[in-house]
């Protein structure tokens, strides 16, 4: 368990997955409603969902949540959390109106264990933010990834990846109802901490890459967004290989790039 975390922090996913892969095995000697069966199941899951392998995930977030909730009670923090997870894992394969409720259950239960500014809470509001912001329900993101990030600010401090995380959704979110001027310092936030924090080439520079070339690109600045995109590009590549969803994300990103410009030779490239 502590090679795989110590793996999983530093971005590599594919050593994560082998040594949770093995602690799980020893894990279900423990019973299926051991504790320990549930934690291994929730980290080996969000490695998954990390390698972009969402239904493989899901099960096991499942698992983790019945284990938690026989053990520990329907009010326990975990449980939170475990609803969080699941609702993540759903909300990647697509699945909103699944997703919604576990999100708002998840929240209900981490307010109520934690207090309403706790980090959890944070991301919980952040995840739900996010959701909206996918299904074009902008009133609704705007005030949960606010109140995420400030909660997260308060709590972890303002160069903490987490709070990179929220800064970048809120920047998702002014991107896309158009608000270049304030989603432009949010991304370059978002981007400054992850470098800083973290790796130049970590995957998670690569969700603040990302997201700072979609807001060049609407601003026209077409040759930084290309520099932002490649760069993103390689970082998942290296980190997630060829198909993952993200990578083939920011191939997309590019291509319509090309295509907008009228880069014929360079988009057909990407397309095939």
């Amino acid at each position: 368990m502590q090679e795989g975390v110590a793996a999983h922090g530093g971005g590599d996913y594919a050593g994560a997955a082998r040594a949770f892969e093995a602690a799980l095995g020893q894990a279900r000697e423990f019973g299926e409603r051991d504790r320990r069966l549930a934690d291994t199941a929730n980290n080996l899951a969000a490695v998954y969902r990390a390698q972009g392998r969402y239904a493989a995930a899901e099960p096991l977030y499942r698992q983790s949540l019945e284990i938690y909730e026989r053990a520990l009670g329907p009010r326990h923090a975990n449980l939170g959390a475990a609803y969080n997870n699941l609702a993540v894992a759903l909300e990647l394969q697509g699945r909103y109106a699944e997703a919604e409720p576990l999100y708002r259950r998840g929240l209900s239960i981490s307010v109520r264990a934690l207090g309403g500014s706790h980090p959890n809470v944070a991301a919980a509001l952040v995840n739900l933010a996010r959701l909206h912001t996918t299904q074009g329900r902008f009133a609704a993101a705007e005030p949960l990834a606010r109140r995420g990030l400030a909660i997260a600010e308060r709590t972890l401090g303002a160069s903490h990846p987490s709070t990179a995380a929220a800064h970048a959704y809120l920047a998702r979110l002014r991107l896309a109802q158009g608000h270049l001027a304030e989603a432009e310092p949010l991304a370059q936030r978002s981007l400054a901490i992850y470098e800083n924090e973290l790796d130049a080439g970590h995957p998670h520079t690569a969700l603040a890459l990302h997201t700072f070339a979609e807001i060049r690109r609407a601003q026209a600045r077409f040759a930084e967004a290309e520099a932002l995109y490649r760069r993103g590009l390689e970082i998942r590549e290296r980190a997630f290989g060829r198909e993952h969803p993200e990578t083939v994300a920011t191939r997309v990103a590019l291509f319509a790039l090309y295509r907008s410009q009228g880069r014929r030779v360079d988009a057909e490239a990407l397309f095939r």
